[in-house]
């Protein structure tokens, strides 16, 4: 950032009259300061009614880069006459560049160009289409114009060339917002991914590289008579990759109207005169990131370094509205609007989704389920957004696992990062284990000293009822009704949801099914403590009758909060209660926390604080690497101790240093942008708007839910609770032709899952209320 590391200059208006007096013989001049980024610009009128604009520079600004302007203005004004451009005035001594020299220590180069009159296109309210054509057009004369010229000043590096977009991670310490900072993340990961690779393909020369509607002249302050006359302020002009043109113009134009056709009008205009190429086209998308991402990490910078310099911030809020547009799109539409606009034949980046769906009928078995009657054929994600090869968006509700967003781009680096230096076993020593089980015990009450590390939710209960089992001798276990507990065979055995479902053999001899603490549908109703109560009698006359057959219990293991049974939460301190009675039989208690932890209760970290319960052993898994296979069981000294038998416990992926850098910046992030108040005040907004939604329209029987762990029962009768199952399926189906993904679950399949990832906002929730109101209007 070699020209931004100063303050522009600060001369006073009696220093700038003197020198426009000595230098340019003008009198009795009357001078108003204009805005501007590096320079110091005032607008000069003399007593001859004359106009002209004073730029005065630092000296950072080198002579041979000024001239390089210069020479440009000049060149374009021969060369298109029919356009007006600035064009720098001699001085006294017929030098086209003027020093300034204040004091010993301080000098500055100053030009002097007659004011350029007309309109500016920002003082439109309305912008036919037509200007647009125009503005694609005169870019596309330029860059001909200019595809020839050299000048040594042109090699300057400057922080608003998309191809130095890299610098701005040294801005984004000064971005104080989070959601923003990942977002612009995001941004810079993409870059790297998709425009670096292929940089060298990219066609170079000078661009104009500002076209704004700040710096458009026209003919007429009247939209329909106006035309494009001219072009101000060259200071961005710089050697850099051809199709940064395009990716300048198009961002503020659709800062300003974030439209399809704005984008197909510039495009499809300049391509008729300086073709561009299926490279170009293929990452424009992303150049359209990286503009704002230097716009906005510019415009934190400033603030920091200049408080007073609104001229910087101008374009912030359109910014911020385009880059939360931009994200909410799929890439690959853009990319066929792209090639429409330039009528350019699209190579298609994808397989068929008819060949992926024979690959899989003829290895895959069919065990391996679906998701809706047309099955979605995703290619990339970012953020609660997926998008299909067809150029699709889905606002994602159900995923869970990725926590914090499709590509969240703090765990993507850290894993790349990782992957790039080491990754082994926990038979060696490495930082990354150390510094991961720290950070994550952190989380949890001071008993929990000790964790076992393995790959996911599914090994991690597996290994908890090894420890259970072991520590207590026992062989009896207490399982909540319609709970699921993972995919290997012992915990099939030991799910309701499997065992007692289609393909089911029923329940072992040593499970015990406690009836399902379901405040709505279950056996006791109500969430009042005293459901609880009866809930927990269920417990405890289920260890006295082992007791009285002279069966040692293992212990429970539970849900925090049940998923497949219908995202149920449960009545108040019914886990406390349970466990408690679980403990007084001489068992042990298992939180099953790998649906729910990690913040997505909003107010409390783990679901089981929710309860007020103290588990003995707890087991995570899904959202702990944000997708990367990790999975956890964290549980007391006394229980691990226990285990040490003497057969030795080894798990070949479990806790490497890859997914424990994963998991480490998963909790970093969750801290670092506050995803676990979002979720609390998110969710708590969601569930406000949902019921709403159920005084609305009477085919919702129940809302419930906890920060970002929310279920809405369907039923066709409220007084009957009939479940709404054909209805629920066929909503699910309607939702997801509207952009929306959600899931059902619960016994009857009629309870509409939503479990987003918590980095959801206000905004999505809005999304999804607009579009299930409309759809629950069929079934009034």
């Amino acid at each position: 950032m070699e020209n931004y590391a100063y303050k522009k200059p600060h001369l006073n208006q009696k220093e700038v009259r003197s020198f426009l007096k000595e230098r340019y013989g003008l009198n009795n001049q009357q001078i108003k300061s204009i805005a501007g980024d590096r320079s110091q610009n005032f607008l000069v009128e003399t007593d001859r009614k004359e106009k002209y604009v004073i730029k005065i520079s630092s000296a950072f600004d080198h002579l041979e880069e000024l001239d390089f302007e210069n020479q440009v203005m000049i060149l374009l004004g021969k060369e298109f006459p029919e356009y007006i451009f600035p064009s720098p005035e001699p001085d006294a001594e017929g030098q086209l560049i003027s020093i300034y020299q204040k004091g010993k220590n301080e000098s500055y180069r100053v030009r002097l160009f007659a004011y350029l009159p007309g309109t500016y296109l920002a003082e439109l309210k309305q912008i036919p289409p037509r200007l647009w054509r125009e503005a694609g057009d005169l870019l596309a004369k330029i860059d001909v114009g200019l595809k020839n010229f050299y000048h040594p000043g042109q090699k300057r590096l400057l922080p608003w060339d998309i191809k130095n977009v890299l610098w701005a991670k040294d801005r984004l310490i000064f971005v104080r917002d989070p959601r923003l900072k990942r977002q612009l993340d995001y941004c810079l990961l993409q870059y790297e991914m998709r425009v670096l690779p292929i940089s060298h393909r990219l066609r170079t020369q000078v661009i104009y590289g500002d076209t704004n509607e700040h710096n458009l002249l026209l003919t007429s302050p009247q939209p329909e008579k106006a035309r494009i006359k001219g072009l101000l302020d060259f200071g961005d002009m710089t050697e850099s990759f051809l199709v940064n043109e395009l990716a300048i113009a198009l961002t503020y134009a659709l800062m300003i109207q974030p439209a399809e056709n704005v984008a197909k009008e510039i495009l499809s205009a300049y391509h008729q005169k300086n073709p561009l190429r299926p490279e170009e086209l293929d990452i424009l998308f992303y150049l359209l990131l990286a503009r704002i991402t230097i716009s906005l990490t510019m415009s934190a910078w400033r603030r920091k370094v200049e408080p007073d310099n609104t001229y910087m911030t101008i374009s912030e809020n359109p910014g911020r509205r385009l880059l939360d547009f931009l994200l909410s799109e799929n890439p690959e539409k853009w990319r066929k609007l792209f090639y429409e606009a330039c009528r350019l034949k699209m190579k298609n980046n994808y397989l068929s989704a008819d060949s992926l769906l024979s690959t899989r009928k003829a290895h895959i078995s069919d065990a391996l389920s679906l998701t809706y009657e047309k099955p979605l054929h995703l290619v990339q994600g970012c953020g609660s957004y997926l998008f299909e090869a067809d150029g699709r968006s889905y606002l994602d509700c159900v995923n869970n696992v990725s926590h914090l967003g499709q590509a969240h781009p703090g765990v993507a680096a850290a894993v790349s990062r990782q992957m790039t230096l080491l990754n082994t076993n926990t038979r060696y020593l490495y930082d990354q284990l150390a510094l991961y089980v720290e950070k994550l015990l952190s989380h949890f009450p001071k008993k929990f000293k000790y964790l076992f590390l393995v790959n996911s939710g599914s090994e991690a209960n597996d290994l908890a009822l090894r420890l259970a089992r072991n520590y207590t001798g026992g062989t009896e276990l207490l399982v909540l009704d319609e709970a699921y507990h993972g995919n290997l065979t012992s915990l099939v055995e030991i799910s309701p949801y499997k065992f007692d479902g289609p393909g089911g053999k029923g329940a072992p001899a040593y499970i015990h099914k406690i009836p399902t603490p379901d405040p709505y549908r279950g056996k006791y109703q109500g969430r009042a403590l005293s459901t609880s109560r009866k809930y927990t009698q269920e417990v405890i006359e289920t260890t006295k009758r082992l007791q009285a057959e002279n069966k040692k219990i293992v212990g429970i293991i539970a849900e925090s909060m049940m998923g497949c049974a219908g995202q149920v939460i449960f009545p108040p301190e019914f886990l406390k209660l349970a466990f408690s009675a679980i403990k007084a039989a001489g068992g042990v208690c298992i939180a099953d926390e790998v649906q729910v932890g990690f913040g997505r209760p909003g107010k409390f970290f783990w679901g089981f604080e929710s309860q007020g319960a103290e588990p003995d052993i707890v087991t995570l898994g899904k959202p702990i690497g944000n997708g990367y296979p990790i999975g956890a069981v964290v549980t007391t000294e006394e229980i691990a101790r226990a285990f040490e038998t003497g057969m030795e416990y080894f798990n070949t992926f479990g806790g490497n240093p890859v997914s424990c850098a994963a998991g480490l910046a998963v909790l970093q992030a969750i801290e670092e942008e506050g995803l676990q108040e979002n979720a609390r005040v998110v969710g708590g907004y969601f569930l406000t708007e949902l019921k709403k939604l159920e005084k609305k329209h009477s085919l919702i029987g129940d809302v419930r839910g906890l920060g970002l762990f929310i279920g809405v029962e369907l039923v066709k009768d409220r007084k009957t609770k009939e479940p709404a199952t054909a209805e629920a399926k066929e909503i699910i189906e309607k939702m997801k032709n509207n952009g929306i993904l959600l899931s059902t679950d619960g016994p009857f399949r009629n309870v509409l899952k939503i479990k987003p990832p918590i980095v959801f906002s206000q905004d999505n929730v809005d999304q999804v209320i607009e579009a299930l109101d409309a759809v629950l209007r069929a079934y009034d």
